[in-house]
């Protein structure tokens, strides 16, 4: 558990640190999450409590990476999980079409969910069609802001993924 919690404390440091960052964090507030091996719920998973925020163009961490405080982006990374990703961190990230193409361009596999069906289905059907995806993303729905989801192996990669599409 201290080795998944101090990834994703070094990760968000880096995020700190990652020009440009900010203006990815969607108005839901972004989060990263590392998941423990065996993980089955969201007490498995390590993120940051209360989410990342975008507080006049600085990304802001309120707290220090714990177990269970991540419920959505936890969850979309264990329904990956379930579905057969070998991922075991995620963060999300705004939707635009550039973000999108930006990925695209640096080699990741992305992959439409609908936001307006139950996460657990969207994302099965999801990784069933495209079980190579390293992004799934979603556009929005009636009271849904859209996201990007970046999915990895630990919070390093999906770091470094950000980190590629801000340079």
């Amino acid at each position: 558990t201290e080795r998944v919690r101090s990834s994703v404390r070094r990760g968000v440091r880096t995020l700190e640190n990652t020009s440009g960052f900010a203006s990815l964090i969607p108005a839901v507030g972004s989060n990263l999450v590392e998941a423990l091996p065996d993980a089955t719920s969201i007490d498995g998973v390590a993120g940051v409590p209360g989410r990342i925020l975008d507080i006049k163009g600085r990304a802001t961490v309120p707290g220090e990476p714990e177990f269970g405080v991540s419920e959505h982006v936890a969850s979309l990374l264990l329904a990956a999980r379930d579905a057969g990703s070998t991922a075991r961190a995620a963060i999300n990230v705004r939707y635009a079409p550039e973000v999108l193409d930006s990925l695209e361009a640096a080699g990741y596999v992305t992959a439409e969910f609908d936001a307006e069906v139950d996460l657990d289905t969207a994302v099965a059907e999801t990784i069933a069609e495209t079980p190579t995806a390293d992004v799934l993303y979603q556009t929005g729905g009636f009271g849904i802001e859209p996201v990007c989801y970046l999915l990895g192996p630990d919070a390093s990669a999906v770091v470094e993924a950000v980190r590629e599409i801000t340079e």
